[in-house]
């Protein structure tokens, strides 16, 4: 038998979903435009109804709570709150105030994300995240957010990993606009760290107390995706740069910004960016972490990151790596603000990797901890196997699985449910636990 490995008290166990993908019908949003073009999502299907997840909002908390969850990440889908400039639709704000109460029904702590990489079709036909008007629009849409459901939320995250939305978007071209372009990417991501920044003031000065008259103050954050970056060949120098160049701009620049201030962002052959806004600096109560997989980057090639034959992956040829969250966490931590794991998780249609994969997980998130990292808590991605953007529905990421074929969209639970579950409630990864795999 094993020592249990026991979490701090009040620790945050949960999952994470975003609106998209998985309510189903979010009609009034550039990805649900973007996804009736051909050949631009694996397999050829869209979202459409998703999960369901919508109108079965309630069901799927039951399950959490159930498996001993505490917290759950989502997403305001901003183009069912707004769907036209100015002008907010009831039935979708009455929706998540219900949301938001069946949350708190099944003891399920919010945290709410404000951006999730759908803008409102009025935001994208104006320049989108290219137009610096998109960072007045966004923060006038966190005023409301803040007015309309502060009472409910304590935790809030601005912007979900704005590095990931910036090249996939404007660089690699795969999601909507499929601009290739690395110096409108770079224009991007600048703006969507300044309006973090916005976001940030907006919440703290609407703050309010929550539904529960604790008083607890807003916690502010947002989520970084964190990959871990390493030369494919020790002996490469060229290698070791191109991983240092990618490492400073995808990881460094961005998670340092809401710190310093500053907004220094620069690849080669692009337009740099450098901004100091006045209201950037400190905007960071807890830093989201999301990490799922390590690049391994040879330079000069056309293929820049690479997998070596024999290494562990998972459906979408990511590596499985769970040593690098360990190294994630330290990283994160070195900024000197508390970390919440706000998304890992293992595409696995299966369920052959992910249990072993999550107590690897969990297991570097102790060894992180006793290195004095303050970690919050941890959010699984996902809690449903969802819509996974360009991927379709090709990445199953749920503890549990959904049967997008069938009329109900069937949920299944998987086996990493029942060892996720153990955890959480005993807040400590134990032989029980550990027995599953």
């Amino acid at each position: 038998m094993s020592e249990p490995l026991h979490f701090p008290a009040g620790f945050l166990w949960g999952a994470a979903t975003s609106a998209h993908q998985v309510e189903g019908g979010n009609t009034h949003n550039d990805w649900w435009r973007f996804e009736q073009r051909p050949g631009v999502i694996v397999g050829g299907r869209g979202s459409g109804d998703a999960c369901q997840h919508y109108r079965r909002f309630n069901d799927d908390f039951a399950l959490a709570a159930a498996d001993g969850h505490n917290a759950h990440r989502l997403s305001l889908e901003w183009s069912r709150l707004e769907p036209v400039k100015g002008q907010h639709d009831p039935g979708a704000v009455a929706h998540y105030h219900e949301v938001l109460a069946s949350l708190h029904r099944h003891g399920l702590t919010p945290v709410v994300t404000l951006h999730h990489f759908t803008n409102p079709l009025w935001l994208a036909d104006a320049g989108g995240w290219e137009s610096r008007s998109a960072i007045d629009h966004f923060e006038s849409f966190v005023r409301f957010c803040a007015r309309e459901f502060g009472g409910e939320v304590d935790w809030w995250c601005t912007v979900n990993e704005p590095e990931v939305y910036a090249f996939r978007s404007y660089s690699e071209g795969v999601w909507p606009p499929a601009v290739r372009d690395d110096s409108r990417a770079l224009a991007v991501m600048a703006n969507l760290l300044e309006a973090h920044g916005r976001a940030y003031h907006v919440l703290h000065s609407e703050d309010r107390i929550d539904a529960d008259g604790d008083g607890h103050a807003a916690r502010v954050g947002f989520a970084k995706h964190r990959v871990q970056l390493e030369p494919l060949r020790a002996w490469n120098p060229l290698d070791h740069l191109q991983a240092a160049i990618e490492d400073r701009v995808f990881n460094l620049a961005v998670e340092s910004a809401p710190i310093t201030g500053t907004i220094d962002l620069s690849i080669p052959g692009a337009r740099a960016v450098k901004r100091t806004p006045g209201d950037l600096k400190g905007t960071l109560d807890w830093y989201g972490l999301n990490y799922y997989t390590r690049w391994r980057v040879q330079s000069l090639a056309p293929v820049p990151h690479v997998v070596p034959p024999g290494t562990p992956v998972n459906d979408l040829g990511w590596e499985v790596w769970p040593a690098g969250l360990e190294q994630a966490l330290l990283a994160a931590g070195r900024y000197g603000r508390p970390v919440l794991i706000t998304e890992n998780g293992v595409a696995d249609a299966h369920d052959s990797i992910r249990p072993r994969a999550l107590v690897g997980f969990v297991e570097a998130m102790h060894r992180a901890i006793a290195q004095g990292v303050p970690v919050l808590g941890y959010l699984h991605w996902s809690l449903l196997d969802n819509f996974e953007w360009s991927e379709g529905y090709h990445g199953r990421f749920g503890l549990y699985g959904v049967d997008f074929d069938a009329p109900e969209r069937t949920r299944t639970r998987r086996t990493s449910a029942e060892l996720f579950a153990r955890i959480a409630r005993s807040n400590a990864l134990t032989d029980a636990a550990r027995s599953l795999v």
